[in-house]
């Protein structure tokens, strides 16, 4: 659990102890009698959500009980913090910076353990605890902790909490819908040679390792500088605590080597199935790729996690196998299932297209050139991997084609590429077929709204500028 300690100088808000806390925290150091004061035994505390009246009652008798809090069914990300007595009912309240740290965490062990109870029937598991002498960070939500617990069923060292949310019924599948089968794949023993798409290096040739079942790293160059994208879904595992540490390690030795000025950092996704290095300059490429390909392909650097439910990660090939025994389609009844259906009506398009073409396309396809598939309302993008990877937009209507866009050199339109993309459109699921943007922006808090444009603008320097055009008029300057 973590550590809280507050000094008369500075705020005399609460902060986290040790690498977890924000600048000021990681600076105290208890056990030189440093801090006035030092607490411990944070708490999560589950709940239903706040929406249904009926519940209100229940909440409110559970809230001081955070084991009774857990048996209560509810959004797993659906959480708060409950703070100790002592940080409670003092003066000061817990640092922002610090009580974000604890909240990220929540989120990414409510979203591993939710993944991890659809794949596998295991629940009550063999830990074995460890007291290091240094911290060490949890393969869940990566807390550091001095006490950790490790399963071998699960392949993983995990926090206290993490191992304590595990058995109970946090993230829990609803109706039923536990797995009777364990689908939580073996992890390999050797080194696997991870697939590398967007660069220029020999050895690797993407077309012979189609549907092959290892971690993948690609390229992406942008306007000024590039990012690596690093995935470990084709291998059913997510990155470690250790292999996020490697990782770390390459992006701090590229920045020292570089000294750029541009800000690298280091994005890991949640669950942890893909890390992306951002601000590498395009001509630093193969150093940089070289370097991560030796720490993704390292399988003591996974833990299995199982496979996402997107089939499109493992590509119809030859007969791609998961490393050990377990075809893919086993995994993934969506592979087979949509092996030849498009989401898309595709009559329209096959009259606008060559039929040669649209025969190119289809083959395009069935060997797995489309990777990076999204569709979000009536827009489908992606990336197929022609003479060299394209980027592919196609705008539809009532699921029929209307247009499309490539960056290929072909002048016919719709071209192979876009044939390709819109008959991958069966393997995403359509973002915002539930509900209708108007609806989730007027349904969600202003807060959320400002906090979400910080991060775009934060991203994307081309969401800025928008910003500062849109919002920072006279008129708006005046009335602030």
């Amino acid at each position: 659990m973590p550590t809280f300690a507050r000094s008369g100088s500075g705020s005399g808000k609460w902060h986290i102890v040790g690498p977890d806390g924000c600048r000021y925290g990681r600076q105290i150091v208890p056990e030189d009698g440093a801090p006035d004061e030092t607490v411990s035994a944070a708490d999560i505390v589950a709940y239903e959500s706040p929406n249904v009246p009926e519940n209100a009652q229940a909440r409110e008798k559970n809230s001081q009980s955070p084991e009774a809090a857990l048996s209560l069914r509810g959004n797993t990300h659906d959480q708060r913090l409950v703070f100790p007595a002592a940080i409670r009912e003092s003066d000061t309240d817990c640092c922002a910076l610090c009580r974000q740290t604890l909240e990220n965490h929540q989120k990414r062990r409510s979203a591993v353990i939710s993944e991890l109870k659809a794949v596998t029937p295991r629940r009550n598991l063999e830990w074995d605890r460890t007291e290091d002498e240094t911290r060490r960070a949890c393969d869940w939500c990566r807390a550091s902790e001095y006490t950790t617990f490790r399963s071998e069923a699960l392949e993983t060292t995990v926090c206290p909490v993490c191992r304590r949310l595990f058995e109970t019924p946090l993230g829990e599948p609803a109706n039923g819908d536990s797995p009777e089968g364990d689908r939580l794949p073996d992890t390999p023993t050797d080194q696997i040679t991870p697939i590398v798409f967007g660069t220029d290096r020999p050895e690797f040739d993407p077309s012979e390792l189609v549907g092959s079942n290892r971690p993948v790293l690609k390229f992406r160059e942008k306007h000024t500088n590039a990012e690596l994208v690093l995935e470990l879904e084709r291998t059913g595992h997510g990155f470690a605590a250790d292999g996020i540490a490697a990782l770390e390690e390459i992006r701090a030795e590229y920045t020292q080597r570089t000294a750029e000025e541009t800000d690298v950092r280091l994005d890991i996704g949640t669950p942890p199935r893909t890390a992306t290095l951002k601000g590498i300059r395009p001509t630093d490429r193969l150093d940089v790729v070289t370097d991560c390909c030796d720490a993704i392909g390292d399988p003591g650097y996974w833990f299995p996690l199982g496979w996402p439910e997107q089939g499109y990660v493992h590509r119809r090939g030859s007969d791609p196998t998961i490393p050990g025994t377990d075809p893919v389609v086993e995994a993934f009844p969506r592979v087979k299932a949509r092996q030849s259906e498009s989401a898309v009506e595709t009559d329209i398009l096959r009259s606008l297209t060559e039929p040669g073409r649209y025969q190119r396309g289809e083959r395009y396809y069935e060997r797995g050139a489309v990777t990076d598939v999204e569709r979000v309302d009536d827009e489908l993008r992606a990336t197929v991997r022609g003479s060299r990877p394209y980027d592919v937009q196609v705008t539809l209507s009532n699921d029929s084609y209307v247009e499309g866009q490539c960056s290929c050199p072909d002048d016919a339109t719709p071209c192979k590429h876009i044939v390709a993309a819109v008959l991958a459109s069966g393997d995403v699921d359509v973002i915002g077929a539930d509900r209708p943007l108007r609806e989730v922006l007027e349904s969600t808090p202003p807060a959320e709204l400002r906090k979400l444009l910080r991060t775009l603008a934060e991203d994307d320097v081309s969401v800025r500028k928008r910003i500062y055009e849109e919002l920072s008029d006279e008129e708006n300057t005046t009335r602030r």
